[in-house]
């Protein structure tokens, strides 16, 4: 399926995560999905909110044991720091598309950050993001979902 993919794709934030984590089942798919960025025919993309969700991420309960704040930074900047990978920055278009998807989708709470991001590939023409929170994305009109770890 990853292989297939062509054009503009999306990272999520917890494909990253595994892909620092090397005793994790997820890690080795996560790291084929970071190679994607080699091929000429796939943009990979982030958006810099992906790099700050890390940190809580690799620094909390759930990462046993949580990462310290150095080497949280020293992961995300590692992969900040990766050629053929295009960031995007979040603006104030932006986060008034995030709005509007969260009244039309009446998202409240948390999954305004999801929003975001759909917000932001929507306004970059990402088509495709993977993530292993598809249904946090499906119902976004524009917007395929892949859990690349199926």
């Amino acid at each position: 399926m990853i292989a297939d993919l062509r054009g503009r794709i999306l990272v999520d934030t917890n494909v990253l995560i595994y892909a620092t984590l090397r005793g994790d089942v997820r890690y080795e798919k996560a790291n084929e999905v970071i190679e994607l960025r080699h091929r000429k025919d796939v943009e990979l993309c982030l958006s810099v909110q992906n790099l700050a969700e890390m940190y809580p991420n690799l620094t909390g309960p759930r990462n046993q044991p949580p990462d310290s704040p150095e080497l949280a930074r020293a992961k995300i900047d590692s992969i900040a720091g990766l050629d053929y990978l295009t960031i995007f920055p979040l603006s104030l278009s932006i986060t008034r598309r995030a709005l509007q998807l969260c009244e039309r989708y009446s998202i409240r709470r948390q999954q305004y950050f999801d929003m975001q991001l759909a917000a932001m590939m929507l306004e970059e023409g990402i088509g495709v993001i993977l993530t292993e929170n598809v249904k946090d994305f499906e119902p976004i009109e524009g917007i395929r979902t892949m859990n690349p770890f199926l």
